[in-house]
């Protein structure tokens, strides 16, 4: 329920919206139960409300009006109007204020930052250690070799996730760590779970999207 909704609620429990508007409400609440629920709690609260201030003015209250006004033949109309918006305008006011007055302020949760992800990658006959760490909130990605070696080409590394198909994220620097964004259309492969690999390959990467050289080390990406 957010503000609006709340305003909106008050003043279909007040009646001071056009038929048009009430319909719209009324096909809401058909399907929204907390609107409909607001609305009859609107109802209960301002109903001590409008039963005051609804006591009629003196006749020659609206007489005097109609008399300081431009002939116009909608004027008994109009006049009909002006009272009832009078009325509903007193009683949506004096309503909120006392809500408002009344209404306890909602704390604000603090966002919830998800927790780092990281791999550690290795091979069983490759001293080369190398740790991945992925922030899943900011979409940045850090990597850190270790004794890695590109020979006389580089080495690229990839993410395998459950479908068992390799995506490149990039030729990576094997002498000093380093940070990037995730493209976008990658990010949802770097899950709990899914696999890293570093293989070797021409200079300037993969030349066909796929590993083509021996694949040095690999490793499983977890949250911490």
């Amino acid at each position: 329920m957010t503000d609006d909704d709340d305003i909106l609620a008050a003043e279909f429990a007040l009646g001071l919206l056009d038929p048009a508007e009430s319909e719209a409400v009324l096909r809401r609440t058909q399907v929204d139960a907390v609107l409909s629920l607001r609305i009859a709690w609107w109802r209960d609260q301002l109903a001590p409300l409008v039963t005051e201030v609804e006591t009629a003015p003196p006749a020659h209250f609206w007489a005097k009006i109609a008399t300081g006004l431009p002939v116009n033949d909608n004027l008994p109309i109009m006049m009909k109007r002006w009272r009832a918006l009078a009325v509903g305008a007193t009683g949506v006011a004096a309503a909120l204020a006392l809500y408002i007055g009344s209404r306890q302020p909602t704390p604000i949760p603090a966002p919830v930052q998800p927790a780092p992800m990281v791999a550690t990658l290795s091979g069983d006959k490759n001293p080369a250690v190398v740790t991945v760490s992925y922030d899943s909130g900011s979409g940045r990605m850090m990597i850190a070799p270790n004794a890695l070696s590109a020979g006389k080409g580089d080495v690229e590394l990839w993410i395998i996730p459950e479908d068992g198909k390799p995506r490149s994220m990039g030729v990576i620097d094997v002498h000093r760590p380093q940070g990037h964004m995730v493209p976008m259309e990658r990010r949802s492969f770097v899950h709990p779970g899914a696999t890293f690999a570093i293989s070797m390959e021409p200079n300037g990467g993969s030349p066909t999207g796929l590993p083509t050289g021996s694949v040095i080390v690999t490793g499983k990406i977890i949250r911490v």
